[in-house]
This record gives C-alpha cells, sequence and structure tokens, in this order.
C-alpha cells in the first residue's frame, strides 16, 4: 500500500506534507532561521521558509498529476518524494531560534553549536535542491519512455 501510494499517487503524499509543513510553521511561528553565506547573513523567518517550501512541494505535486498517464522510473519517484517530505519537515522543525537571541554575546562553545546549526541548514538546503533534480530526471525520463 505505501509502495504504491508513493509511486503510484506521489501527489498525495506531497499534498499531506504541505499541510504537516504549515501547521509546523503555525506552531513555530515565532522563530527565524539564519543561514551565513561568507560574508553574507541571511535571516528567514519559518513561515517564509514554509512557503517556499510548500510551493515546491505544490508545484512537483501538480506536475506529478499532470504526467501520472505516463510510466517514469519508480525509483526516481520513490526518491524525490521521499526525500522532499523528510527533507522539508526537517528544515521546518529543526531551524529557528527567537529573533532575540540574534544580539546576544555567545561563548565559544555556544558559538560553535550555532555555527554546526547553521551547517546542517545549509546541507539540508543543498540536499533539498539535489533530490529536486531527480523529479527533473524523472519528467525526462516520463518524456522519453512516453
Amino acid at each position: 500500500m505505501r509502495n504504491n501510494l508513493i509511486t503510484g499517487k506521489p501527489w498525495l503524499p506531497l499534498l499531506l506534507t504541505c499541510s504537516i509543513v504549515a501547521l509546523i510553521a503555525w506552531i513555530r511561528r515565532g522563530l527565524v532561521a539564519d543561514v551565513q553565506l561568507y560574508d553574507t547573513y541571511f535571516v528567514f523567518e519559518i513561515h517564509l521558509l514554509a512557503g517556499i517550501l510548500i510551493t515546491i512541494m505544490l508545484v512537483t505535486s501538480l506536475l506529478y498529476r499532470l504526467t501520472s498517464r505516463r510510466n517514469g522510473l519508480r525509483q526516481l519517484t520513490a526518491a524525490h518524494v521521499l526525500g522532499t517530505i523528510g527533507l522539508a519537515i526537517y528544515i521546518v522543525s529543526s531551524a529557528g531560534h527567537a529573533p532575540e537571541q540574534a544580539n546576544i554575546t555567545m561563548s565559544f562553545a555556544e558559538y560553535k553549536a550555532w555555527q554546526d546549526a547553521n551547517a546542517r541548514f545549509a546541507m539540508a538546503l543543498v540536499a533539498l535542491g539535489s533530490v529536486q533534480m531527480l523529479f527533473v530526471a524523472n519528467l525526462i525520463a516520463k518524456w522519453v519512455k512516453g
């Protein structure tokens, strides 16, 4: 049943995950996530980050639904859907801190923990982008196979 749902109707788990991500973002609505990339410092509110993730999942679920009559590679579909779901929930549930914590001085250990969390957040975003390449490969496989 689970395998059939993920590979047979991949838009359903993605749509369900949209509501889960929105619920997590609503619970954590007062938090912000920050990423330092070289000398640039980006600050995202959790609801903005969740909105971006929900948009990605809605667009991919729509494209899966529109191409449901064509046969793609089941392994690519499963890897993309499970990767997107897992990373979206991880990003929204693990990232974030209170905005007033950004202006405090930190000890070396606290800074190291913040730096590690920043690296995990950035790696999760890169992994999410990489998983979306599986979706593009699956769409190409659907188009080639006909």
